[in-house]
């Protein structure tokens, strides 16, 4: 089950992914029962892991770092899989532009390494020796 899910997921692009996921999460989390559920099977819950930062409590040193959760529209659902916090986006007092969509990053390598594979074998081109690379899928 975990790979049809898996294989899947990594048909979309990664941000639908991403909030696809978060969305299912966010449902699953709506029903009660499942809700208590994952708190159960996901949350430890030991004092010896609560931790007193700035003045500021933690049930535990396990966090999720910036830009997974940048709108805080999951801190509820990321709280029942266990985190001890969630770093969230910057408060400003009015909109901030964001970046241009990130380009994919494995398309960019692949074009990167092809390039790379041109200059070898230019440079090696009239000697007996080949070089022969094989560039493996990145994503």
């Amino acid at each position: 089950m975990y790979s049809i899910i898996r294989n899947t997921l990594f048909l979309l692009e990664a941000e639908k992914a991403h909030y696809f996921s978060m969305n299912m999460l966010k449902w699953v989390c709506k029903i009660l029962l499942l809700q208590w559920l994952m708190e159960k099977y996901f949350s430890i819950k030991n004092p010896s892991l609560s931790k007193v930062v700035y003045g500021l409590t933690f049930k535990n040193p396990i966090g999720l770092g910036a830009g997974f959760d940048k709108n805080a529209l999951y801190l509820k659902e990321l709280e029942t899989l266990g985190f001890g916090f969630v770093e969230i986006g910057t408060v400003t007092p009015i909109p901030q532009i964001g970046n241009k969509k990130q380009a994919n990053v494995a398309e960019l390598a692949r074009k990167k390494a092809e390039k790379e594979v041109q200059r070898i074998n230019k440079a090696v081109e009239g000697t007996e020796k080949q070089v022969n690379l094989i560039l493996q899928q990145l994503g």
